[in-house]
């Protein structure tokens, strides 16, 4: 069936309305995270989470520090090494799938000073049953024993002095916890069941709709590994809600890929090959934890937006807030910059060197060597191309359903082309809106259709530089006998 014509679409060219409250830009993450330590934990279930700074990332980090929930990963990135939001979260782990939980059967805990403190991580608070060392009558919450989590994220027990356990030495505790094990590809992937709800990468499309923000970065730290999972991603990031474009962060796994020459196999392997995708190898140390490479990858490049005025720029070459990078075994790597580019930048992968300090080096899409253009090969090149589109989209969004008359055509020409001057020369060479009439006949105006054309030109990477220094004989003569030297 022929798509109807409505809405607003870009499409682009490898040969060179004003909206009350602009939308932000994100990154977005799908994955795992502790969510036993919310209130309500079934709330934080495939449902877009948006952190925006430090306290609302509180409760639900503030007593975790494990790596093993991935989401976590994205948090620690870029609230505390890179200092960049919003971010936003999609948890799969799901307490109500069996898969996701694990029973912890019924054993005795000493009581010290009428507490009790269990070392488990996970726990589900409404999950425990407290019961006589002696018995099997469940005692009651907040009656006869109340729960908290301390600030490790362990649970404390504690019985009441008035209640059924008062005076006992030794309980029995049961319970339930999260098991982040259970979560497998096909969580991540997700999809829409026939209640038309949306789980895993499929929630991204909420995320706009919802909260108006742009997931322009895309992940899943640890899981994108999977050659499925990326290609969903890549999927995905082509229209996050059949609207936005993005860029998708993806890890090649280095379990078995542990030598940089078996990277371009392991790339083939995974399977993705878009000008959206950054594909990153290995793993990177931070603050002494070992976590997946998008998830510094998609903090570092929203840093970099930051800084540049939140428009896209080369992460290139620039400082990594790693102190090393690894293999998931954790063996520690150091490559020179020759090898990173022999064996990882011509094939399209993102990694880091170190030269006084840690770096990325690359600026190759997913897409090379196989594309040459500019808005194909480079990361940078595609992220310019994807904020401007999403700008076309999101500033002029307001004059669907509205008069087609020349007043608004132009409008909408004038204040494009008034933002691509502030870009120019700054961040784009040049760049121009045009409304063609051999492109716009009476009988597409009719209908309610408008086409305009943007072309532009951003700026190229640089890859190298030569420069050949000769050593001559007659700068010596000159210096003995040729001026006025004594």
């Amino acid at each position: 069936m022929e798509d109807y014509k409505y809405g607003l679409k870009t499409t682009r060219s490898a040969n060179s309305a004003r909206v009350i409250e602009k939308a932000t830009v994100a990154q977005a993450a799908v994955g795992i995270a502790p969510i036993n330590l919310l209130d309500e934990p079934q709330a934080a279930v495939n449902t877009p989470i948006i952190i925006e700074n430090l306290a609302d990332a509180q409760a639900l980090f503030g007593k975790c520090s494990n790596p093993a929930y991935t989401l976590w990963q994205t948090y620690f990135a870029s609230l505390k090494k890179y200092k960049v939001a919003p971010i936003v979260l999609v948890n799969v782990l799901d307490p109500d799938n069996p898969q996701h939980v694990t029973a912890v059967g019924s054993k005795d805990y000493i009581l010290e000073k009428g507490s009790v403190n269990i070392k488990d991580e996970g726990i589900l608070l409404d999950s425990i049953i407290v019961t006589k060392a002696a018995g099997d009558t469940p005692a009651k919450i907040n009656e006869d024993y109340v729960t908290s989590f301390d600030s490790s994220g362990y649970v404390d027990v504690a019985v009441t002095t008035t209640g059924s356990l008062s005076g006992e030495s030794t309980i029995k505790i049961g319970y339930t916890k999260l098991n982040p094990d259970g979560v497998k590809a096909a969580d991540i992937i997700g999809g829409v069941d026939e209640n038309e709800k949306r789980s895993g990468i499929e929630v991204l499309d909420e995320v706009y709709m919802m909260h108006n923000i742009v997931p322009a970065i895309i992940s899943a730290p640890k899981y994108s590994k999977d050659p499925a999972v990326a290609t969903a991603l890549e999927a995905k990031a082509e229209l996050v809600g059949d609207l936005l474009n993005a860029t998708a962060v993806v890890d090649l796994e280095c379990e078995t890929t542990k030598k940089i020459q078996d990277a371009k196999t392991a790339k083939d392997k995974l399977g993705v090959f878009g000008r959206q995708t950054v594909i990153c190898w290995p793993k990177v140390v931070m603050a002494g934890y070992e976590i997946y490479a998008s998830a510094e990858y998609s903090a570092h490049m929203q840093y970099a937006m930051m800084q540049n005025a939140g428009i896209p720029t080369s992460t290139d070459n620039t400082e990594a807030m790693i102190e090393g990078i690894c293999t998931e075994d954790g063996e520690r790597k150091l490559y020179t910059e020759k090898q990173c580019a022999n064996y990882l930048m011509q094939y399209g992968i993102v990694s880091y060197k170190y030269q006084n300090m840690w770096k990325t080096i690359g600026e190759n899409s997913a897409a090379f060597p196989d594309e040459a253009a500019q808005n194909q090969k480079s990361i940078k090149g595609v992220a310019i191309c994807n904020y401007l589109e999403n700008r076309f989209k999101t500033d002029y969004a307001y004059q669907i359903g509205r008069d087609t008359k020349p007043a608004a055509i132009k409008s909408i020409v004038n204040d494009f082309n008034y933002m691509l001057s502030k870009m120019v020369p700054d961040y784009l060479a040049g760049g121009e809106m045009e409304f063609r009439e051999d492109e716009n006949p009476i009988e597409q105006i009719q209908e309610g259709y408008s086409k305009f054309r943007v072309h532009y030109a951003d700026y190229p990477t640089t890859k190298g530089m030569d420069a050949e220094f000769v050593w001559d004989v007659s700068d010596l003569e000159k210096a003995f006998y040729g001026g006025d030297n004594e």
